[in-house]
């Protein structure tokens, strides 16, 4: 039997494996699918935690380019002091 794939999506990753080795030991093919949600999800998450990387860069920056600024207005007013 074939998950839908909206319930395929659903099931949690360990109950995903454990349900394809079991399907393996009775079968020579056809748990491909299996293998291919595994890696969607796996891809799902390095895109995820690359976005937040992402995120946490974009906002490192910004804090550096706020330093920058105060520094350098700290700089123009210690020259007309």
């Amino acid at each position: 039997m074939v998950r839908r794939i909206a319930d395929l999506r659903h099931v949690p990753d360990d109950e995903l494996i454990a349900e394809h080795d079991n399907l393996a030991q009775h079968t020579m093919s056809g748990t491909a699918y299996y293998m291919d949600e595994l890696e969607r999800r796996e891809r799902r998450r390095a895109i995820e935690a690359s976005d937040r990387l992402a995120r946490r860069a974009y906002r490192l920056a910004w804090s550096n380019t706020l330093l920058a600024l105060v520094a350098a207005a700290a700089a123009i007013v210690a020259l007309f002091k």
